[in-house]
C-alpha cells in the first residue's frame, strides 16, 4: 500500500469514526429528551444501543470515579472519541513536519485506543451482554485506524533506515 493511500484510508476511517460518534451524540441526546425513544440501532431485545448508551459505563470517567456527575468532564464516550479521531486527523501533517517521532507517538496512540477498545468490548458482551451495532462499527473503525498507522509507521522506519544507510 502506497504511503497516500494508507494516508488517505486513514482519513477515511477518521470521518466514518466522527460519523459514528456523531449519530452516537444525537442518540443520547434523543434518549434523554424523548422517553421511550428507539434508535434505529436498536434492532431488537438482542441488540440494543439506547441500552448500552445508558449504562453507566457510557460515560467512564465517572464510572471509574474519576469526575462527578454533571461536571464538565462527565462527557460520554462518543464527545471522549471525537477528540481522539480529531488527533488523528492531524496525522498527515505531523508525519510531514516530524517523520522521525509522530509515526511513533500515533502508533503509542493507537495501541492505547486499541486496548481502549478491547475493554470497551468486553465489558459489552461480558457485564453488559449486549450487542451493538453502533459500538461494534466503531471497534472496526478503529480498527482500521491501527492498521493504517501501523503500515505508515513500518513504512517510515524502513525509509528513514534505508536514508541512515546511504548516508
Amino acid at each position: 500500500m502506497a504511503a497516500p493511500m494508507r494516508i488517505l484510508m486513514l482519513e477515511f476511517f477518521v470521518l466514518l469514526g466522527l460519523v459514528i460518534a456523531a449519530y452516537t451524540i444525537y442518540v443520547e441526546s434523543q434518549i434523554s429528551k424523548i422517553p421511550g425513544y428507539t434508535a434505529a440501532c436498536d434492532l431488537g431485545s438482542w441488540s440494543s444501543c439506547s441500552r448500552v448508551f445508558t449504562s453507566p459505563y457510557a460515560h467512564i470517567l465517572r464510572h471509574w470515579g474519576l469526575v462527578e456527575k454533571g461536571s464538565l468532564l462527565d462527557l460520554s464516550l462518543p464527545q471522549l472519541a471525537t477528540p481522539y479521531f480529531l488527533l488523528l486527523m492531524s496525522y498527515p501533517v505531523a508525519r510531514r513536519k516530524s517523520p522521525t517521532w509522530a509515526p511513533t507517538l500515533f502508533l503509542a496512540v493507537g495501541v492505547a485506543a486499541v486496548c481502549f477498545n478491547v475493554y470497551l468490548a468486553c465489558i459489552l458482551k461480558f457485564v453488559l451482554r449486549e450487542f451493538c451495532v453502533v459500538c461494534a462499527s466503531n471497534y472496526v473503525v478503529n480498527g482500521g485506524c491501527f492498521t493504517c498507522i501501523v503500515l505508515d509507521f513500518l513504512a517510515m522506519r524502513k525509509r528513514l533506515a534505508s536514508a541512515k544507510k546511504v548516508s
